[in-house]
């Protein structure tokens, strides 16, 4: 016995045509949100999961001496993932939403559709921080 939050296998294979659908989907959702629109810097679609990334002010960027693994966006923000939306099917009715936790695992929050699995995002930023 499997001891899974989520009854779901694992995620959609979709197609360029699916990802681009959807892209337009959540960025137009972002973009009509006060919320969402001033914290989510970027979204990514990639193997049947949607990725949205905030960027995070690094401690210690305006020090000349301070060297940091990865390249800092305008010299002192670092970017991090906010939110992951899995999806179980092309059109984006079976979705699972959830946060990453400080070890890298990532942790199932709310099941739905994915306006459902937005929605969930914008109004429970406490777990996406």
């Amino acid at each position: 016995m499997s001891k899974r939050w989520s009854y779901h296998s694992k995620p959609v294979r979709l197609e360029a045509r699916d990802k681009l659908g959807l892209e337009a989907t959540v960025k137009q959702y972002i973009m009509a949100s006060s919320k969402l629109s001033e914290v989510v810097h970027r979204v990514e679609i990639k193997a049947g999961r949607i990725y949205l990334y905030r960027l995070y002010e690094q401690f210690g960027w305006d020090n000349p001496e301070m060297q940091f693994k990865k390249p800092l966006i305008d010299g002192k923000y670092a970017e991090f993932p906010m939110a992951r939306i899995t999806l179980f099917d092309v059109r984006g009715e079976k979705c699972e939403t959830g946060f990453q936790r400080h070890t890298g695992q990532w942790v199932s929050l709310y099941e739905g559709n994915l306006t459902e699995c937005l929605t969930f995002i914008e109004e429970n930023d406490q777990w996406f921080q």
